[in-house]
C-alpha cells in the first residue's frame, strides 16, 4: 500500500490540467485563486516539502480540477475537469476518460472497480442520473433517480450493491437515502434524522455519521443516531475509517486577500518598505472594496475525549482519508503557512502529529483548540440535536 501511495502520487505530479474549469460550485475563495494569486513553483516547493506535503498535480499547472475522490485500494484516483471525469491509474501510470458527460457534483467510488458517477438529465429529459461505471471492464450502467441533486456519493457495503448518497426531495429538503445499484430502487435511511442537511459521511465500520447543516455539524452514532458531539462553524465533517478521529472543515479567520504570509521576505528592512507601501495603496482603494475574506481551515476532532486541533502549516478543503494505515489525508490545498498558493491536491501523513498532540506534544502542524474533555464530566459535551 506504501508503494501505491508514493506510485499514485509521484505520477499525478507530473500531470497538469490545460483545461479550463467551469465549476458549478464556485466559491469567493476560489475565485480569490483566481484573481490574486500568482505561481511561484521554488515557492510551493520550499513550503510543500517543509511540512511534508505531497502535491497531485504540476505546481504552476491549470490545475483547474474541481473534484478528486480515490478508490478503496487507493490505486486508482478520479479527478473531474470541466465537464469531463478520468480515472487514473497509479501503478501503470494510465488516465481513463470516464465515458458521462456533466458530473453534477463528486463521484464516489462504491468497489475498487466500481465508481458512481451523478449525472444531469438527458437532453429533454426531468429526471437526474446516476452511472455505474466498471473501470476494468469499461463498461457502464446508468439509473434514473426520482431526486435532484444528488450529492455525497458513498459506498454503503463492500460488494457494492448498495449506495449511499443525499439528494433533495419534492419538499425542496435534503436528505440521505439508499439506492439498491441492481434494482435502481431508492428509499429513505437514517430515519431519525429528520431534518434537512447540507452533506453526510459515514464510518459504518467504525459506528459514526457526520452530517452538516447550514449553521453546523454533528457527529452521531450511527445505528439510532445518538449525538456525540455538536460543532457550531464546521462546514463538513469526516470521520475517519478507525472511528477516533473526525477530520473537519469551516472558514478560519480573515486574512488580507492583497497582502499575505510568504516564506521570501528578505531582510527586516524589506519587509517593512513592501508593508508601507501596501498599507499606502490600501489607504487609496474606495471604502467598498473588500480587503479581507476567509480562507478554509483544517481541524481534527479527538472522539473520545472531545479534544480539538486546528491545523496551522496549511489551508485546505474537501477532505478525504486516503486508504492507507497512518490517518493520511487528501485535500484541496488552498495554501500553506497562510499564504495562498496555486491551487492543488494535496497529501499529508497526519498519524504523527495527532498522536503527539493527543499526548500534549507541540508540533509544528497542530496547535489546541479544545483541551481533553474526561468523559461524563462535561453535561454540554454530547451537544444536543439541531431542531428540524
Amino acid at each position: 500500500m506504501t508503494n501505491s501511495i508514493h506510485t499514485i502520487w509521484l505520477t499525478l505530479a507530473l500531470l497538469g490540467c490545460s483545461r479550463e474549469s467551469m465549476y458549478g460550485d464556485r466559491s469567493l475563495v476560489q475565485d480569490v485563486s483566481d484573481s490574486y494569486a500568482g505561481c511561484n513553483d521554488t515557492e510551493i516547493r520550499f513550503l510543500s516539502e517543509k511540512h511534508n506535503i505531497q502535491t497531485a498535480f504540476k505546481r504552476c499547472g491549470s490545475n483547474r480540477f474541481s473534484h478528486f475522490r480515490y478508490s478503496p485500494d487507493g490505486v486508482h484516483v478520479y479527478f473531474q475537469v470541466a465537464d469531463n471525469g478520468y480515472v487514473m491509474n497509479g501503478e501503470n501510470r494510465t488516465i481513463k476518460l470516464v465515458p458521462a458527460e456533466k458530473p453534477l457534483s463528486n463521484a464516489g467510488w462504491l468497489t475498487k472497480d466500481i465508481l458512481a458517477v451523478p449525472l444531469e438529465p438527458e437532453l429533454g429529459g426531468t429526471q437526474e442520473r446516476v452511472t455505474l461505471y466498471n473501470r476494468a471492464t469499461d463498461s457502464m450502467h446508468t439509473l434514473e433517480l426520482p431526486v435532484q441533486q444528488l450529492r455525497d456519493l458513498q459506498a454503503w457495503d463492500e460488494k457494492g450493491t448498495m449506495m449511499l448518497f443525499t439528494a433533495v426531495d419534492d419538499t425542496g429538503g435534503r436528505h440521505p437515502y439508499l439506492l439498491d445499484t441492481a434494482t435502481g430502487s431508492i428509499s429513505r435511511t437514517l430515519n431519525w434524522l429528520n431534518q434537512s442537511i447540507e452533506h453526510l459521511q459515514v464510518a459504518r465500520a467504525a459506528n459514526l455519521v457526520a452530517w452538516s447543516t447550514k449553521s453546523d455539524t454533528e457527529i452521531a452514532q450511527l445505528d439510532d443516531g445518538k449525538t456525540l458531539h455538536l460543532l457550531p462553524g464546521v462546514t463538513r465533517a469526516v470521520p475517519h475509517p478507525d472511528g477516533d478521529w473526525v477530520a473537519l472543515e469551516q472558514l478560519g479567520a480573515p486574512i488580507s486577500k492583497f497582502q499575505q504570509t510568504s516564506w521570501g521576505h528578505g531582510s527586516p528592512e524589506k519587509k517593512a518598505r513592501d508593508e508601507a507601501r501596501h498599507k499606502k495603496w490600501l489607504e487609496s482603494q474606495p471604502d467598498w472594496v473588500n480587503q479581507k475574506f476567509q480562507p478554509p481551515e483544517v481541524h481534527f476532532l479527538n472522539v473520545k475525549d472531545a479534544s480539538r486541533y486546528r491545523v496551522k502549516s496549511f489551508l485546505g478543503d474537501r477532505l478525504q482519508w486516503y486508504p492507507a494505515p497512518g490517518h493520511y489525508l487528501a485535500f484541496m490545498m488552498w495554501g500553506i503557512e497562510g499564504k495562498q498558493l496555486h491551487r492543488n491536491v494535496g497529501l499529508k501523513a497526519m498519524g504523527l502529529p495527532l498522536k503527539l498532540a493527543a499526548n500534549g506534544k507541540q508540533t509544528q502542524d497542530l496547535t489546541v483548540v479544545t483541551a481533553p474533555i474526561a468523559p461524563d464530566s462535561d453535561p454540554d459535551l454530547k451537544g444536543v440535536r439541531t431542531a428540524p
